[in-house]
């Protein structure tokens, strides 16, 4: 009984609501309606196209050959061709690092996340081209060694 919660009256009737909640739901639904704009705001400015302007786009990644049967010219070239991504790749890493940025793009999460995502991309192709032409050399050199062995 004394648990219940009843509504102020006015004039012996209850009242409907009272002119606080009123405000309140107002009130959140602005605040609702203008952080959806401020996200649809920020995603569209998080575009990466002046990063692009600046550090031209991500370099891709060489073919790799399987190191078991390639020939040895074969192997030097993946070779050179990975030194090279990786070259331009630290260049492109430099680059999105030291890219300078307005201070209202950096308030942005959107922007931020995009150019984390930017770096860590072009981070991660590189670590995985770097590992798997080692691995191809790994199984190139023993190759090579068995066949020294039988001759």
């Amino acid at each position: 009984m004394g648990s219940e919660r009843t509504r102020p009256e006015i004039g012996g009737n209850p009242a409907p609501f009272s002119f606080v909640s009123i405000a309140m739901k107002k009130l959140y639904s602005a605040l609702f309606i203008s952080a959806l704009a401020l996200l649809a705001a920020g995603q569209s400015q998080a575009n990466p196209a002046a990063v692009n302007r600046a550090c031209g786009k991500a370099p891709q990644a060489p073919a790799l050959i399987e190191g078991k049967s390639a020939s040895e010219q074969a192997m030097r070239s993946t070779a050179a061709s990975v030194r090279g991504f990786a070259k331009e790749s630290i260049g492109y890493l430099t680059c999105l690092d030291s890219h300078p940025v307005s201070s209202s793009y950096l308030s942005q999460p959107a922007y931020r996340a995009s150019m984390a995502a930017m770096r860590d991309q072009a981070a991660d192709r590189l670590e995985i081209t770097v590992n798997s032409y080692n691995a191809e050399l790994r199984a190139f050199k023993a190759q090579q060694s068995q066949v020294a062995a039988t001759n």
